[in-house]
Parts: C-alpha cells; sequence; structure tokens
C-alpha cells in the first residue's frame, strides 16, 4: 500500500472538516435581530379654554326668539272709520260726499223682490298706507250673501292714511226684506259687521 505524503494527507482533512462546516452552516441559522423604528414625537397644540354649555346658544333659537319679540309700535294694519249708503256720491274737494240724503234703508219692490239702485261708501284707514284686497259682502237674515262687491284699497298719492272704497250696487233680487248686516273684509281679515234695513215697499206697514 502506498503511503500518502504528508502534505497531502492534511489537505484532505482540511477539506473534509471545511465540508462539515458548510453543511453546518447551511441547515442552522442565527437569531434574527428585530429593529424597531423610533416612534415620531407628537406635541399637542394649546387650546384656549372652552365655553361651557350654559353659555352656548343655537342661532336658530336666537332667530326664533327674535320673531316672537313683539315688533314696538305695531297697531291695527287697517280699521274702517266710516260706512255710509245714499242712492249716489259725488266728488267734492274734501273726497267723496252723498249726493242727495244718506239712506237708512234699502227699498226692495217688484216681483221678485229686487233691491233698487244705491251705493255704498267704506273709508279705510291704514297708519302704514298698505294696499290691500277688499271685499266687501251684503248678508240677508238668515246669513247667505245678498250682495258682493271686491276690489283694491289703494293710498297712492294720499297724503293722509285714510282711502274710500265706492260700491255701486246695481238692482239685485233678494227673498224678502228684513235685518241685513254689511261686513267688511281687507286682507282677508273680517274688520266688522254693520246692519242695513232692506224694506218691502209694498208690504204692510212698509215706510
Amino acid at each position: 500500500m502506498k503511503r500518502l505524503e504528508p502534505s497531502v494527507a492534511l489537505l484532505a482533512v482540511l477539506c473534509l472538516f471545511g465540508v462539515r462546516s458548510l453543511a453546518s452552516d447551511a441547515g442552522t441559522q442565527g437569531p434574527k435581530t428585530k429593529v424597531k423604528a423610533k416612534a415620531p414625537s407628537i406635541t399637542m397644540p394649546t387650546f384656549a379654554d372652552i365655553p361651557k354649555a350654559d353659555d352656548l346658544k343655537s342661532p336658530t333659537a336666537e332667530k326664533s326668539e327674535r320673531m316672537r319679540e313683539p315688533s314696538t309700535g305695531a297697531g291695527p294694519r287697517y280699521s274702517v272709520v266710516k260706512i255710509e249708503h245714499a242712492r249716489a256720491f259725488r266728488e267734492t274737494a274734501p273726497g267723496l260726499a252723498t249726493a242727495a240724503e244718506p239712506l237708512q234703508s234699502v227699498e226692495l219692490s217688484g216681483n221678485p223682490l229686487t233691491t233698487e239702485r244705491f251705493a255704498t261708501l267704506v273709508r279705510v284707514k291704514s297708519p302704514r298706507k298698505l294696499g290691500a284686497s277688499i271685499q266687501v259682502a251684503i248678508l240677508d237674515p238668515r246669513g247667505e250673501v245678498a250682495l258682493t262687491s271686491s276690489g283694491e284699497l289703494s293710498f297712492r298719492g294720499l297724503k293722509g292714511d285714510e282711502t274710500n272704497y265706492l260700491v255701486e250696487w246695481d238692482p239685485t233680487p233678494c227673498r224678502t226684506g228684513g235685518d241685513y248686516h254689511l261686513t267688511v273684509r281687507v286682507s282677508g281679515e273680517e274688520l266688522g259687521s254693520w246692519p242695513l234695513k232692506f224694506i218691502n215697499k209694498g208690504a204692510p206697514g212698509a215706510w
């Protein structure tokens, strides 16, 4: 048997140990080191003192309170200062005036009963001089509308706060005579009721 030279034997031993070392390194892993990232520092801003809830008031609540506040010096928007009936009215320097004596009642005649021709003057006052719609109605003793008229009130060009509304009634059939009532509504608001007699001219005891 041939003997190996010492140098060759030493090289063989070193190669053998190197292969084992590589096999050992390949099968095992060293412990992993976890690197913790440093969290950024957060600086909180400084806030002013928060107001108490008792001192807070919503805008809606404030608006509602303002709407409920009564307006100072606000009186009635409209009022009737005069009602007058006549067979006719005429223009004068101060304003409309009856052409004859004012009527205290309206005569009914004919078959069917029909009113005579007459006119009604309604004088309305408005401190704020606001134009508005007006309705004048005459109700029979049963409360039903016998005559009616509607139009517009205007204060344009007037120095004062009163204006006239003149209704010229055409002859109108009515069921009966008796106690009638005239009503006035301005801008949808009823301003009052005034009595007016309708007299059957041909009835016994009539005026």
